[in-house]
């Protein structure tokens, strides 16, 4: 057997993203334009490490899928596949050695920090290593998708009410950014998967889905495969919203979203 190798992380991932089903499927799909910061350790020389990287548009990052405990050798990927493939066949965060491997796009260097858009790492990941992307010699735009060949044709178009914009856009002007490109992500690919999404079915034209304690009613039709974002409402309850415990301190934003849209 190979002799073990450690690692240690140089850097911590900075983002509002915390929970696993928050995160892009992969960065460059990612509909947020939230920035996020990777912070290297200081005292290690890691400023000098940084020179020239300004002049990259894009990096690969090597990190820790560090909610991940256990590893699996059968997965049921997110999107394409109804039945259970080989961790290896997939981008499956549940990996032998929980390792990552992104692109993601670089804004702008700050001493020790790099600022990064369309990514798919989650707050406070541990990176191990981070390089140039070159067009060159890391794209193959004729590669063999594999399984995830004819993906494309699977995707839903999503349209989004008045209402609804008018709802995302409060919400987003009372720092709630991430509810928009998380409807967009998980209703883009097998909307209705019930096994893989916090979604419920309510008619054959009509279901809801979670985010945290948000809601979102949707209509489908799966023969134009199309897809409209009706409204936005609270998961809590009138009696939630009196108790005094707040787990997730957006009490009162749900509070006033129901005093503006009542």
């Amino acid at each position: 057997m190979a002799q073990a190798v450690e690692i240690k992380p140089i850097a911590i991932f900075h983002t509002k993203l915390k929970q696993p089903f928050e995160a892009a499927r992969q960065g460059a799909e990612s509909f947020s334009e939230d920035i996020g910061e990777i912070r290297f350790e200081s005292s290690r020389d890691f400023e000098a490490a940084l020179d020239g990287i300004e002049g990259f548009s894009h990096l690969w990052v090597m990190f820790q899928f560090h909610h991940n405990e256990n590893w699996s050798p059968k997965v049921l990927p997110p999107r394409g596949s109804k039945t259970k493939l080989g961790v290896f066949a997939t981008r499956s965060p549940y990996r032998p050695n929980a390792l990552g491997l992104s692109v993601v796009e670089l804004v702008e260097r700050k001493g020790l920090s790099l600022f990064v858009r369309k990514f798919d790492l989650l707050d406070q990941t541990p990176v191990f290593d981070v390089k140039p992307y070159l067009k060159t010699s890391d794209s193959f735009p004729e590669a063999n998708m594999g399984w995830l060949h004819g993906i494309e044709t699977q995707k839903f178009q999503i349209h989004v009410s008045e209402l609804a914009e008018k709802q995302l856009k409060f919400v987003e002007t009372h720092n709630l950014s991430e509810l928009r490109s998380f409807l967009l992500q998980q209703l883009e690919y097998d909307p209705l998967n019930e096994k893989k999404k916090r979604v419920k079915i309510l008619s054959p034209e009509s279901a809801v889905i979670a985010y945290r304690t948000w809601r979102a009613k949707f209509r489908y039709q799966e023969s134009t495969q199309e897809i409209w974002i009706e409204n936005i409402s609270t998961g809590y309850s009138a009696l939630d919203l009196k108790d005094s415990k707040d787990t997730y301190q957006d009490k009162a934003l749900h509070r006033q979203f129901i005093a503006e849209f009542a």
